[in-house]
């Protein structure tokens, strides 16, 4: 699941120790979970762009034959 982990600056406080993890969703999409360490802020991103939590959520439940 988990194919790399480098570190990211946090889009919140700015601090350089957030960490991105690459996933990729059970219907192939590829995504990133980024995590800050400082402020505890997360966030999601697909192709360099934000994803919503909600809109995350609805592409993790899509299937391989939707």
């Amino acid at each position: 699941m988990t194919t790399s982990q480098k570190a990211v600056a946090c889009t919140e406080c700015g601090a350089a120790d957030a960490i991105q993890i690459e996933l990729t969703l059970p219907d192939g999409t590829e995504v990133e979970f980024c995590s800050c360490h400082r402020c505890e802020n997360r966030w999601w991103n697909q192709g360099g762009n934000h994803v919503d939590v909600a809109q995350l959520l609805q592409m993790a439940r899509r299937s391989p034959t939707d």
